[in-house]
């Protein structure tokens, strides 16, 4: 397995050898070693008591062999006396390349106290002897740091603490806290384990449980995690972060984090040794690429993205060539390649080649890649732009499902007003249309007065020519004549009936026909069969609607002479009055025969019987009238309430999406504050393209020119619905009585459709701590921004970061970067490009890799690749001097304090910080 810099072990650097003085052991050398490979562990701490015996070195050797690694404990008494609490046992671990006769040394210079006698630790052997033997812990730390027996910074202090309550009051119990360097434990009370660790912490110390075994069956049942390198570097690093680096618990820490959201390794493929081939490991939290100018940093960070990246040809990947103006590539390796690729591997072993991307799908396209200066760019752009800003906040707050459904619903919503709203702009100049057609033809019908007067005038005359009919004859006479007319008004009223209907049905099957097919879709798109089946049945009212329709449509079909069809409720009606017209001509005739002016009277019959018809259609038709201006007045009230049911639907959404937005200002000290905005400035020019200007001037609509006047370049002005309305209320009323000149090609009811447009939007502002982001400095901003995309983001793949330090000073990286960093490495594997050694130091990467260019350092590289790459953890650390080979000739650390400017001094400030020694 490669390389992936500080991971999470299994740690007992308490454990007793089976040479140790009480011990119960009854095994061989392997039978105690398969037993701590059995149970996982990859270092320990071989303990005996006062000294070593020689066996033990020989045991440490065979567990080096066989891949543990293996420091050498020794556990003392000291000579504090507490009598309250017993508080005395000490631990001193040294260094795994610490040798025999150094050891040895230190054995021969550390007396004891025996009863009052002095006796050195290496003539420590009887029984009593180990029962009864102290040890001065002052004397004990000089012989530890004497320069003459070669122990000075190869070991590390352990308190094994026993002591609760007023043991921590001691003068004895608080020297031995400040100078330990971690706490040895190995207690079964879990409170006791919280108890001190949180005290130690206090001191920003680390707690280590451990076994303290003395036989077999106690192996592996305590220990600790640790994450660092399995060496002694490693084992100090819990110094430096002792409450990140160390776990007590029984599964391993970041168990939760997916394999199938984070990258294991990359191989870079290429022609003529241009990139190495050696396979490069990630780590599950901090990875960071360091390395001197154009030493392929960016590149390696920018190929993982282009693999991955769900769109490979998404803008964040692109940069725009001033000299053609076209989007490319930022880096473009295969072009002087063609055997170029470039592949990554996940924790899961998914693998994926920068050329599978042309055919497959991204196996992991949840990544989030922030290119170098993108955040500062985003801030240049939306200071010009809000647009841009609020784009990109709304894309991150809808990275949630639900919340990108709902605005998704929010969106389609939008539209299907928008256009109902067109529809409803159309019908309502269709009403007007249909209105003043209905005034003319009215125009056309005669005046029902003169009409009237016509009828009795005629009436009289007929009364006259039939003088020789007695009153009552003349009376039933006149009676059946009405009548007759009668049945005409109602026959042709029966074939307006019939248009009106034949009409309505016909769109009326259209609109259910169209309702149908969209239903057999839907339901045929569903996955859920019980669902499927529920909705199946309760949607068959849409068919059943459909199917009457076509029932309903036959009595619409007349026959070849246009006629009713025989059944029909209008061929019944029709019938019904044709026999009630035939009845009253029988009883008409008898009266006809005995009129001397038989045409004459028919003749003023017909016409009475015409006009009575036209004084009946123009009531019908002043009624039509009246209908459709009651009509034109409820449509022009929906056409507004239609658009304030869009402003409404902008109120919801923001509602909606508060939640997703109200733990940034909690955790983050920062707010994203919705608002709805009216674009003010496109408005005018919507108003400049229709409008000559002549007689355009602010009556009516002050409002509107009050706010584009304030800035005519910002869309971004606070808004009042109520006054929009009422601006919007007087434009249409200007341009319905013609007193705007409209510019050639708009319509009054194109000039409306064109006002209503939706310029309303949603805006979603950033402050921090008081301060605007448009006002912030570019990097205070950038770094804001990057809290945003990282805080909103709910993908859970890897982050991927170049240069995220730009433009921020030395403070906020060290403390609000760092600290950023190190919160979210717990939640996503992040990886980025650097050249800040706090980013690298404190925010305790675990993993760095080290790029380099062969030809663009000082120091030649023997090197056979152009660009080459080395990854390890942060405590590694060593120099082969003579090495030809740049990157192989030191450690992680030494390439660190090298390449980035200010390491030394990175590491020099964080052990100052820990006081370590």
């Amino acid at each position: 397995m490669g390389n992936r810099g500080s991971e999470w072990r299994k740690w007992d650097l308490h454990l007793h050898s089976p040479y140790t003085f009480m011990n119960k052991y009854s095994c061989s050398d392997d039978e105690f070693i398969e037993q701590i490979r059995k149970e996982g562990l990859s270092c320990i701490g071989l303990t005996n008591y006062f000294r070593f015996d020689d066996k033990e070195y020989d045991l440490k050797e065979k567990l080096e062999k066989e891949g543990i690694v293996t420091f050498l404990n020794l556990e003392l008494r000291l000579d504090y006396q507490n009598k309250e609490d017993d508080c005395l046992d000490f631990h001193v671990i040294f260094s795994d390349e610490v040798r025999k006769e150094n050891l040895q040394k230190l054995l021969m210079n550390v007396k004891t106290n025996i009863n009052g006698s002095s006796k050195k630790l290496i003539d420590v052997i009887s029984p009593d002897d180990f029962k009864k033997a102290v040890v001065n812990f002052d004397e004990l730390l000089s012989c530890l740091n004497d320069e003459s027996i070669g122990l000075k910074g190869k070991f590390l202090i352990g308190f094994l603490s026993r002591g609760k309550g007023n043991a921590r009051t001691s003068s004895n119990y608080e020297k031995l806290t400040r100078e330990a360097d971690l706490l040895i434990h190995s207690t079964d009370n879990p409170s006791n384990i919280d108890d001190d660790r949180s005290f130690w912490l206090s001191y920003k110390k680390p707690l280590l449980q451990n076994s303290d075994a003395h036989s077999l069956n106690h192996i592996g049942k305590k220990f600790t995690w640790i994450k660092a390198d399995v060496t002694f570097e490693g084992l100090k690093q819990i110094i430096y972060e002792p409450e990140d680096r160390v776990r007590i618990q029984k599964e391993m820490p970041e168990a939760e984090k997916l394999d199938t959201l984070m990258i294991e390794k990359i191989t870079f493929t290429s022609s003529e040794k241009k990139f190495t081939p050696e396979t490069i490991y990630f780590n599950k939290n901090l990875n960071v690429i360091i390395g001197g100018k154009s030493s392929g940093k960016s590149i390696l960070l920018y190929e993982i993205a282009k693999t991955l990246y769900s769109d490979t040809d998404d803008k964040v990947l692109k940069y725009t060539d001033v000299e053609d103006n076209k989007e490319k590539d930022l880096y473009d390796l295969n072009s002087n390649d063609a055997n170029y690729n470039f592949s990554v591997e996940l924790y899961s072993k998914s693998s994926q080649s920068k050329k599978d991307r042309q055919t497959n799908s991204s196996i992991l396209p949840s990544i989030k890649y922030i290119p170098q200066n993108h955040l500062s760019n985003l801030v240049d752009k939306s200071r010009k732009s809000g647009a841009t800003l609020k784009k990109l906040i709304r894309g991150l707050i809808l990275e949630e499902p639900q919340y990108l459904s709902k605005y998704n619903d929010f969106v389609a919503q939008a539209k299907k007003n928008d256009v109902q709203r067109s529809q409803d702009i159309d019908y309502y100049f269709s009403l007007k249309q249909e209105l003043d057609k209905k005034e003319k033809e009215l125009q056309f019908k005669g005046d029902t007065k003169a009409l009237a007067e016509g009828i009795a005038f005629n009436r009289q005359k007929i009364d006259t020519l039939n003088k020789d009919f007695t009153s009552q004859e003349l009376t039933e006479y006149n009676e059946i004549t009405e009548k007759l007319n009668l049945l005409k008004i109602y026959k042709h009223q029966i074939t307006s009936d019939f248009e009106k209907l034949d009409t309505y049905q016909t769109d009326l099957k259209r609109f259910l026909t169209e309702l149908s097919n969209r239903k057999r879709i839907t339901l045929e798109s569903l996955q859920t069969e019980s669902i499927k089946i529920e909705f199946s049945n309760k949607l068959q009212f849409v068919d059943n609607a459909l199917a009457n329709i076509e029932e309903i449509a036959i009595q619409f079909v007349k026959t070849e002479d246009n006629k009713f069809i025989n059944d029909s409720l209008f061929a019944v009606e029709i019938n019904k009055l044709n026999t009630e017209e035939e009845l009253n001509n029988l009883k008409l005739k008898p009266y006809n025969d005995r009129l001397e002016n038989q045409k004459q009277i028919a003749a003023l019959q017909k016409s009475i019987s015409e006009d009575e018809a036209k004084i009946a259609d123009i009531d019908q038709f002043n009624k039509e009238i009246e209908t459709t201006k009651s009509e034109i007045d409820s449509h022009k009230e929906k056409i507004f309430n239609d658009f304030a049911g869009n402003f409404k639907l902008y109120e919801k959404i923001i509602e909606d999406l508060r939640n997703r937005i109200s733990d940034i200002s909690k955790n983050d000290k920062m707010e994203i504050l919705p608002s709805i905005k009216y674009n003010f400035p496109k408005f005018r020019g919507l108003v400049d393209s229709i409008f000559d200007g002549r007689g355009f001037n602010n009556q009516g609509f002050k409002y509107l020119y009050q706010k584009w006047d304030e800035n005519p370049k910002s869309a971004l002005a606070d808004i009042d619905y109520n006054e929009i309305e009422k601006s919007l209320k007087t434009l249409f009323e200007k341009i319905e009585r013609k007193n705007l000149n409209l510019k050639g090609g708009n319509t009054q009811k194109e000039a409306i459709k064109k006002v209503f447009t939706d310029f309303f939007f949603d805006h979603w502002d950033v402050k921090s701590q008081g301060d605007d982001i448009h006002k912030m400095s570019t990097g205070k901003a950038s770094f804001i921004l990057l809290k945003l995309i990282i805080k909103l983001s709910k993908e859970d793949g890897p982050i991927l970061i170049d240069q995220p330090e730009d433009n921020l000073d030395n403070r906020s990286v060290s403390k609000e970067l760092v600290d950023f960093l190190k919160e979210k490495k717990k939640e996503r594997q992040i990886i980025l490009v650097t050249h800040n050694p706090n980013i690298v130091v404190n925010a305790d990467a675990e993993n760095i890799i080290v790029a380099n260019q062969k030809g663009q350092n000082d120091i030649e590289s023997t090197s056979d690749y152009k660009f080459d790459y080395i990854n390890g953890a942060l405590e590694n650390s060593y120099s082969k001097n003579g090495s030809g080979d740049l990157l192989k000739s030191m450690g992680i650390r030494e390439h660190i304090a090298d390449v980035v400017e200010g390491g030394e001094d990175a590491f020099k400030k964080r052990e100052e910080k820990y006081g370590f020694k």
